[in-house]
C-alpha cells in the first residue's frame, strides 16, 4: 500500500469547514471505491497539501489491511501491497487502539521494521495513517502521504480525522451495498445453476455451463467433475473446463485419486484449499502437472449427499490469487446443487441399466424357451453316459472353466446346462453365445456389448453376453469359431474378469464362469496358427468328452421312448406302443446327427403316427448312408475335407434340404457352408 502523509497549509475555520461541504457533496453518486477516494483528494487537496490518498480495508475473513485503491494524484507512488500483519506495533496503534499515527520523516522512524522499507522504497517521506470508523463498526484507515517531511498540528489532526469520519460513512455505505449487491449475485448464479442443472446436457456440457455461470463471483480458470468408480477405486471423469493451454492428457478418463487433493476430499468429506504451492502433501504427477501449467491455488470441493459423497468438483486459478473464505463457502452450496443432481443421474443411469438388462435378459431367456435344447435331459444308463454324468457332478461345484468337446448334436448345450445347474449360480444366469452363428463383424459387439455412436448402426447402448453373465455362467458354444482377431480380447477378459463395451472407456467387470464347447480339434488349430495357444490352455482346464450315440446305443431306446412321449403330448397324439422292429432299427443305425438327429427323426415319426403304434420311417433310415459323420476332433483337416467331398458327391452337390450335404453330416448348413470354406472345398466335388 503506497501512502504518504503531507502538510497542510494554512486555512481559515471558515475555509476548512466548506471544504468539509463541498466533500460530502463530491463524493455524493460514485459507485466504486476508485471514483470515491479520487473525489476526496479532489476536495482537499484545495486546503490540505499531500501527494497522495490511500484507502486501506480491513478483510474480516483473513483479518488483514488491504490497500484498495489510491487516488489519481501525482507524482503516483508504486503499489506497495498489503500491510504485513507482523507489523504488530501499528496495528495496536492504528487498528487496536484507534489512534491517528504520524510519521514524519519516514527515515528517523525506529519502529515498524516491517512497513517502513516499503515506504522508503517508493520515496514517502510523511505519512499520516487515520481510523476509518463508522460509529462503533471499524472499517480500515485512510493514508495521507508527502514526499516532504511535515509536522501537523493537533488541529490539523482533528481537520483530517473529521474528514475521515465523514468519508467512512460513505464507504460503509458502499460496502454495505456492495455486500447486498455481492450476495444478490451469488444468489442469481445459485439459480441459475439450478436451472442449468434441471436441463438434459451430457455433464461436460452442464460443466462447462456452470463454470461459465460461477466465473461470475468465483473466479477460476479451471473446473473438474469426476466420480468415484467403486470397482478400481479411480476417479472417473465426467466434466472439463479449463482456460487456456493445459499440461495433460485431455483424452485421459479416469486416474487414481491418490496424492490428489480429491483424495482428501473424499476422505475427510471437506473441503480442500491449496492457497500456496505443496508437493509434498499432494505428491500425483497430475498435481505437478497442473502446476506446470501455471495453476497455483485450487479448492476441491466433495459433492455430499444422504447416501454419502458421490464425486468431488476442483477448481483452480493461475496466478496465484487465493481462494477467500467466502468464496469457499459458496462453493459448497454448489457443490450440493450439484450433487443432488449428480446423486439422481447416477441412480437414473443405473436403474436405465438394469433395465435394459433386465428387458435383455427376458428377450433371451424367452429365446432360450422357445428354442428346443433340450437333448433327453441327460437320459441315459449306458458307461459312457455315466462317466460324462460323474464328471458333471465334480467339477459343477468348482467353478473350474470347462471345455466340452464331441461332436455336433451330442448335447453339448445340456452339459453345459448341467454344469449351470449343479453350481452355486444356479439362482442366476444362464447365458449362450453361438459363435459360429454370429457374424464375425458383430460377435465383439455381441460378447461385449457396444456405447451409442461407437460404430455407424449403433444408434443405442447396447448390454453384451459378458454383463448378462455376470454372476452366472456364459457358454461359448462352438468357441473354435472365434476370430483369431478377436482372441485376445477374450482371454483377456476370461482371465481378468472385466472388459470394456465397443466405444466405451469405463472398465466393466464381471463374476463369471466360463463353459466352452467345440466339434472342431483345437489343438491341431493352434498348430497350424488358427488359434491362440493361451487361450486354448485357459480353456482347456477340465475338458470333458461327450461321447457320441453310435457309442452309447444301450441308450437309444431309453431316448426314443422319451421324445416319442414328448412330440406326442406336444401333439396331442395317443401313442401308446412303439414296434420292437423299430427300435432295432434305430438302434443299429450310426446316427450321424446324433442326438439332434434322432430326435428330429421322432418328431416327423409322430407326425407321420396316425394310430397309437409309433409309425417310424425305417425306409428312411436305411437309404441314409452309416456314419457320415466328420471324423472326431483328433482327426485331420485332410480327413475333415475329405468326407465333406464325400458327402457333396453323394448329395449330387446339394448342400441344404433333407437329402443335402449338410444333413448327411449332421451340420447346420451354415456351419457346413463355413467349413468349406476354411477347407477350400470348391467345385471339384461335382
Amino acid at each position: 500500500m503506497s501512502i504518504a502523509m503531507i502538510g497542510m497549509v494554512e486555512a481559515a475555520d471558515s475555509e476548512l469547514y466548506k471544504a468539509l461541504f463541498d466533500l460530502s457533496q463530491s463524493i455524493a453518486g460514485h459507485g466504486d471505491l476508485e471514483s470515491l477516494c479520487n473525489a476526496l483528494s479532489r476536495s482537499l487537496h484545495r486546503v490540505v497539501l499531500f501527494d497522495f490518498l490511500g484507502l486501506v480495508l480491513h478483510d474480516p475473513l483473513t483479518d488483514q489491511l488491504r490497500l484498495r485503491t489510491l487516488s489519481e494524484l501525482s507524482p503516483h507512488p508504486r503499489d506497495v501491497g498489503e500491510l504485513p500483519n507482523e507489523s504488530s506495533e501499528l496495528r495496536r496503534a492504528v487498528w487496536d487502539n484507534q489512534q491517528t499515527v504520524v510519521i514524519s520523516p519516514v527515515k528517523d522512524e525506529q519502529g515498524w521494521s516491517e512497513i517502513m522499507p516499503i515506504l522508503l522504497e517508493n520515496g514517502i517521506n510523511s505519512i499520516a495513517l487515520v481510523p476509518l470508523t463508522n460509529g462503533t463498526h471499524r472499517l480500515g484507515l485512510l493514508g495521507f502521504g508527502s514526499l516532504k517531511t511535515f509536522q501537523p498540528s493537533a488541529d490539523e489532526i482533528a481537520f483530517l480525522q473529521r474528514v475521515t469520519s465523514e468519508f467512512a460513512v460513505t464507504v460503509d455505505s458502499y460496502l454495505a451495498h456492495q455486500a447486498l449487491q455481492q450476495e444478490r449475485d451469488r444468489l442469481e448464479v445459485l439459480f441459475d445453476i439450478t436451472n442449468t442443472l434441471v436441463s438434459k446436457l451430457s455433464w461436460n456440457d452442464l460443466l462447462a455451463s456452470i463454470s461459465e455461470q460461477l466465473d461470475r463471483v468465483v473466479k477460476h480458470d479451471l473446473a473438474v467433475l469426476t466420480v468415484p468408480d467403486k470397482a478400481t477405486g479411480e476417479q472417473v471423469l465426467l466434466g472439463l473446463r479449463v482456460t487456456g493451454e493445459f499440461n495433460l492428457d485431455l483424452g485421459l478418463k479416469s486416474a487414481s485419486p491418490e496424492g490428489l487433493p480429491t483424495a482428501e476430499a473424499l476422505r475427510t468429506g471437506k473441503p480442500v484449499v491449496m492457497n500456496e504451492i505443496d508437493f509434498e502433501r499432494f505428491p500425483s504427477p497430475f498435481y505437478r502437472a497442473g502446476v506446470e501449467s501455471g495453476f497455483r491455488t485450487g479448492c476441491s470441493i466433495p459433492l455430499i449427499t444422504a447416501s454419502g459423497t458421490c464425486g468431488v468438483l476442483d477448481v483452480g486459478r493461475r496466478g496465484g490469487v487465493p481462494f477467500r473464505d467466502d468464496e469457499v463457502r459458496l462453493l459448497v452450496q454448489v457443490g450440493r446443487q450439484i450433487a443432488i443432481a449428480l446423486e439422481n443421474s447416477l441412480a437414473y443411469n443405473e436403474l436405465t441399466t438394469i433395465k435394459e438388462r433386465l428387458a435383455t435378459e427376458k428377450l433371451y431367456l424367452e429365446g432360450e424357451i422357445l428354442s428346443d435344447h433340450n437333448f433327453g435331459n441327460m437320459i441315459g444308463d449306458s458307461p459312457a453316459c455315466q462317466s460324462v454324468l460323474k464328471s458333471i457332478q465334480i467339477v459343477a461345484p468348482t467353478d473350474a472353466t470347462v471345455l466340452i468337446l464331441g461332436e455336433t448334436g451330442t448335447g453339448k448345450e445340456l452339459v453345459a446346462r448341467a454344469l449351470h445347474d449343479l453350481s452355486g449360480r444356479r439362482e442366476r444366469s444362464f447365458i449362450k453365445v453361438n459363435c459360429a452363428a454370429i457374424p464375425s463383424g458383430l460377435l465383439e459387439s455381441e460378447l461385449f456389448g457396444h456405447e451409442r455412436g461407437s460404430f455407424t448402426s449403433a444408434v443405442a447402448q447396447k448390454i453384451g453376453r459378458f454383463e448378462l453373465a455376470d454372476h452366472g455362467t456364459l457358454f461359448l458354444d462352438e468357441v473354435g469359431e472365434i476370430p483369431l482377431e478377436l482372441q485376445s480380447k477374450l482371454l483377456r477378459a476370461i482371465q481378468e474378469q472385466e472388459f470394456e463395451r465397443l466405444g466405451g472407456n469405463k472398465t466393466i467387470r464381471a463374476d463369471i464362469r466360463f463353459v466352452a464347447a467345440t466339434n472342431r480339434d483345437l489343438k491341431q488349430m493352434v498348430d497350424e496358427g488358427k488359434f491362440r495357444s493361451d487361450l486354448y490352455y485357459r480353456l482347456h482346464v477340465f475338458p470333458l468328452m461327450v461321447p457320441a450315440l453310435r457309442e452309447r446305443r444301450n441308450d437309444i431306446p431309453l431316448l426314443v421312448r422319451h421324445f416319442t412321449q414328448k412330440y406326442a403330448q406336444r401333439l396331442k397324439r395317443n401313442i401308446t406302443a412303439i414296434p420292437s422292429a423299430a427300435l432295432e432299427a434305430l438302434t443299429a443305425y450310426d446316427w450321424p446327427g446324433n442326438i439332434r438327429e434322432l430326435q428330429n427323426v421322432i418328431e416327423r415319426s409322430v407326425i407321420l403316427t396316425v394310430g397309437e403304434e409309433l409309425n417310424v420311417a425305417i425306409p428312411e433310415l436305411a437309404g441314409t448312408p452309416p456314419a457320415q459323420s466328420l471324423p472326431k476332433p483328433k482327426a485331420s483337416a485332410t480327413a475333415e475335407r475329405d468326407a465333406i467331398l464325400r458327402a457333396l458327391k453323394e448329395s449330387g452337390g446339394v448342400i441344404s434340404g433333407p437329402g443335402g450335404a449338410a444333413a448327411r453330416l449332421g451340420l447346420k448348413r451354415t456351419t457346413l457352408q463355413s467349413r468349406m470354406k476354411k477347407l477350400r472345398v470348391g467345385r471339384e466335388y461335382r
